[in-house]
């Protein structure tokens, strides 16, 4: 269908840092990695660069859809969501779709297409608020991943409130809705 439709137009490219969207689950196994490596992100232990394609209709001049990329996986649901969900990325691709397409229409109906996309994510989690000990509300060993020798225990939690991963899924799909919004202009 996609085929079909094609027409004259142009692509705008920006970037920009999105920071307290991402941190590094693994910080201690990053410490091992070369300096030279570790001095590509002075800022961290994570990228915080979105880049971002803008697709604009060369005959109405406006955005027909975005591709964008941000270093975090789309974990902020846990392991005991039982529902289909597009988590963080979902939520922000459906935000920046609303937008354009208006709010009554269905997802992925309307003319405009917001992509979010995955990139060097490695270690990359959306739960923002790390890894704590689901017995004691301790952080987690940051060498074993466990809590009292149990890995069952350690669990993120993102930035919802007391680890909502619905509303940190929210908050981390808004953070990139609106980040991709700044950069469109």
């Amino acid at each position: 269908m996609a085929h079909k439709n094609l027409k004259p137009g142009k692509v705008l490219l920006s970037q920009g840092d999105l920071y307290e969207s991402n941190i590094n689950r693994s910080p201690t196994s990053y410490l091992l990695n070369p300096q030279s490596e570790r001095d590509m992100y002075p800022e961290g232990d994570t990228d915080k660069n979105m880049l971002l394609l803008n697709l604009i209709s060369q005959e109405t001049g406006e955005s027909v859809g975005v591709v964008n990329w941000f270093a975090v996986h789309g974990t902020s649901m846990n392991n005991t969501n039982t529902l289909t969900s597009g988590d963080n990325r979902g939520y922000a691709s459906y935000l920046l779709e609303r937008h354009f397409n208006g709010e009554h229409g269905m997802p992925g109906t309307g003319p405009f297409v917001g992509a979010f996309a995955s990139t060097n994510l490695g270690d990359v989690s959306p739960n923002t608020n790390g890894a704590k000990c689901i017995d004691t509300g301790e952080d987690c060993d940051g060498t074993s991943s466990t809590c009292n020798g149990r890995c069952e225990n350690c669990i993120a939690f993102g930035p919802g409130t007391n680890g909502d991963m619905f509303e940190s899924t929210q908050i981390i799909g808004n953070k990139q809705y609106e980040f991709a919004m700044d950069l469109m202009g």
